[in-house]
């Protein structure tokens, strides 16, 4: 008896081809996604980077320039009031080839002007624009020790020290990120 199912075979083999292709289709776009999602995590971990050595970097400067800048208010003056940050940053540097900009205020130091430091705690805001991830940005606590400031320190009311949340003992650096 003969065979009537001629052209089954090629049928099947066409079938076969064509689901090998969807297959590969599939793996290629997952290998391509991973390979896209490993990069944005890259490029996210070197802004952070590149922010955390921005406020490094700009402690050390705050530091050298305290007695210079009149106990910071050639920096804390930009500020438009209490816990707001300047429209322009006080500083700008390039961190392996991204742009750091930072920006300073004062913190609650209980003297109720943001305009002048009186504990020697200040927040420094790091931000790191990268064209192809979301902006990163660092807010920082810096602590400067009184040593650093080349003994030029002096708290606004001596006699007086001042408490509150932001005045307790603790970490020299507190870090937050957005």
């Amino acid at each position: 008896m003969a065979c009537r199912e001629r052209g089954m075979t090629l049928v099947t083999v066409i079938l076969v081809l064509a689901l090998m292709m969807v297959l590969a289709l599939v793996l290629t776009d997952k290998v391509i996604q991973a390979s896209r999602a490993a990069a944005a995590a890259d490029r996210r971990q070197q802004a952070l980077d590149a922010a955390s050595a921005g406020i490094d970097w700009g402690r050390t400067r705050l530091a050298e320039d305290y007695a210079g800048s009149a106990g910071w208010q050639t920096y804390l003056s930009a500020a438009p009031g209490a816990h707001k940050y300047p429209a322009a940053p006080a500083f700008s540097l390039t961190v392996n080839g991204l742009p750091v900009e930072l920006y300073i205020r004062d913190n609650a130091d209980g003297d109720h002007d943001w305009r002048n430091d009186n504990d020697l705690r200040i927040y420094l805001l790091a931000r790191v624009a990268v064209p192809t991830t979301a902006e990163t940005v660092i807010e920082a606590l810096c602590g400067i020790p009184t040593g650093l400031t080349a003994g030029s320190y002096r708290q606004l009311q001596p006699n007086h020290l001042f408490t509150g949340p932001d005045m307790e003992p603790g970490p020299v650096m507190e870090f937050s990120s957005y």
